[in-house]
């Protein structure tokens, strides 16, 4: 069985980059033939990927919805444009907060404002199909921003808005489309405007809103209220969870961990910028106490942009935070990895230097956790918005070290900036970074697949009648030693899954030169007569 599942991820592996996937980094794949400067990327179960994005009609319509879907080969499914979600928002000529999610079904929710008067509010529900599932228009929901969706275990879904000027609103939605309750629920605060940031569902169908209570311009506080199913708040009165000024229009990631929610968040107390991980009970108690734990207490540098990840049946939660010197100017990495029940630092209080301030290599579009550790898509270079960036993956241990030999692999390398950058959560031993790119004419979306590849480890995981012996890590020749003089095929393949080799015969891999190729990574397959196989994996000194 084991077997049968490690050939399975490397066809898929194989196929999935010599299929729409290009292993050319300076061109990638093209999402659509529109152009769009504004988009937003994620997964479905299956490894697709859904791209929603504005595309630009001039006046007086200004702009239109599109929908893009990916196949896990990275074939467009919706035709060279994508498909038309809505063509009738009244828009203006700028787009504001937006925002996407699947559900357990892969359908996709989208969360609009339009901007051309009256601020309203829409919710579009979509297939892979790129069918309408609610109808042209979507659902109306009234005047309002920041446009939140939470979908439900039992096919419903919350929705969530802020009326510009006043309390924000919370209404559930059936599949159909249809409201649920009388009449949308409050987020109050005393008379303080609120906006909603997050929305989690507890085990018995209850659920914790995470919102701002804002203060003057974007800054706000954070603060949590229980709801139960009817819409009802069920604490006394909301918990503020930080006492440090965020901004509402700013999105912070959570994670919803047996009936703990876990929110990752930057700061600011005065003119300095810190990272935190709060710790909500779903009685509004805070172990961690207000602002919960502090990613680094040596205030060496700012910390802000933090991304988080936690894989199942861990009892850690990894997090990743953007560290600046005081003027901003200059950029690195630094990681931290929390206990879940103490808070406690694992990596301790000056956390962990993935990449020093000054390098201009910072994490963006989100973490993933793979098997071994997270992986990460690095943005390079002085992101001014003008100059040329790339971007580029690592994949980490538990210590925050480099599993992939060459420690970054090429995503995208085109001489140009990357906008809009989205990193999708991992399906299959494979993510996809999508972004906005102008490199000829109007901008555009790419995406690139990043593969996670270390599943394919060990030459001990397979019952086999081959046994061939390998220097390991080689720099000259390949095989040292093979158990007998049968007749193998041995095909050989890049750390991008692309083949450099295919012979019959595998003894003459003791003397096949290869002192000419790349260091790094590369995979063998090896066949015997009897359709016995073995992976080996080697390094390229």
């Amino acid at each position: 069985m084991m077997k049968q599942i490690f050939l399975a991820a490397l066809m898929f592996w194989t196929i999935s980059l010599t299929a729409q996937w290009t292993t050319d980094t300076e061109i990638n794949t093209l999402v659509s033939t529109l152009s769009s400067d504004d988009m937003k990327a994620v997964a479905a179960s299956d490894g697709s990927t859904y791209i929603v994005f504005w595309h630009s009609v001039g006046a007086p319509e200004n702009y239109e919805l599109r929908l893009q879907v990916l196949n896990p080969q990275g074939e467009p499914m919706l035709g060279d444009e994508g498909v038309l979600v809505s063509d009738n928002l009244p828009m203006s000529t700028f787009t504001v907060l937006w925002n996407i999610v699947v559900d357990e079904l892969d359908n996709l929710y989208i969360g609009v404002t339009g901007t051309g008067g009256g601020d309203p509010a829409y919710v579009f529900k979509m297939d892979l199909q790129g069918t309408r599932l609610w109808g042209p228009t979507g659902i109306s929901i009234g005047s309002g921003y920041a446009v939140k969706i939470l979908p439900l275990s039992q096919g419903n879904v919350l929705v969530s808005w802020w009326p510009s000027t006043g309390v924000a609103q919370v209404q559930q939605y059936d599949a159909s489309g249809q409201a649920v309750w009388g009449a949308p629920s409050s987020v109050s605060l005393g008379s303080s405007n609120t906006v909603v940031g997050n929305m989690f569902e507890l085990d018995n169908g209850e659920f914790i809103v995470i919102f701002h209570k804002v203060l003057s311009g974007i800054n706000s506080f954070l603060h949590a209220q229980r709801f139960d199913t009817s819409g009802a708040p069920v604490w006394t009165a909301p918990v503020q969870i930080s006492d440090q000024a965020t901004a509402f229009n700013r999105d912070y990631q959570g994670i919803m961990i047996q009936d703990k929610v876990y929110m990752g968040y930057y700061a600011s107390a005065g003119t300095r910028f810190d990272t935190f991980l709060q710790c909500v009970n779903s009685d509004g108690t805070m172990p961690w106490g207000v602002n919960g734990a502090s990613f680094d207490t040596t205030q060496a540098f700012y910390e802000t942009n933090p991304y988080m990840a936690f894989k199942e049946g861990s009892d850690v939660v990894w997090m990743s935070s953007t560290y600046t010197n005081t003027s901003q100017s200059a950029k690195g990495t630094y990681l931290q990895k929390f206990d879940l029940n103490s808070g406690e630092r694992l990596f301790g209080d000056s956390a962990f230097e993935l990449y020093a301030v000054g390098s201009e290599s910072v994490p963006v579009g989100g973490m993933n956790i793979a098997d071994q550790g997270p992986i990460l898509l690095i943005k390079e270079g002085v992101d001014n918005g003008a100059s040329p960036t790339a971007l580029r993956a690592t994949y980490l241990d538990e210590n925050g070290q480099s599993i992939w030999p060459e420690g970054l692999r090429d995503v995208a390398t085109f001489q140009a900036n990357k906008s809009r950058i989205h990193h999708t959560e991992m399906v299959n031993n494979q993510s996809v970074a999508v972004f906005v790119e102008q490199k000829s004419g109007s901008a555009k979306i790419y995406a690139q697949n990043i593969v996670e590849g270390e599943v394919v480890l060990s030459q001990n995981d397979f019952d086999s009648a081959i046994d061939m012996i390998f220097v390991n890590p080689f720099s000259q020749n390949l095989l040292s030693k093979a158990s007998s003089p049968e007749m193998y095929r041995v095909e050989i393949y890049d750390a991008y899954g692309r083949k450099i080799m295919d012979m019959t015969n595998a003894s003459n891999l003791a003397s096949y030169e290869v002192s000419q190729w790349a260091s790094g990574l590369y995979y063998l397959r090896v066949s015997d007569p009897l359709q016995n196989e073995k992976i080996y994996r080697l390094i390229k000194e």
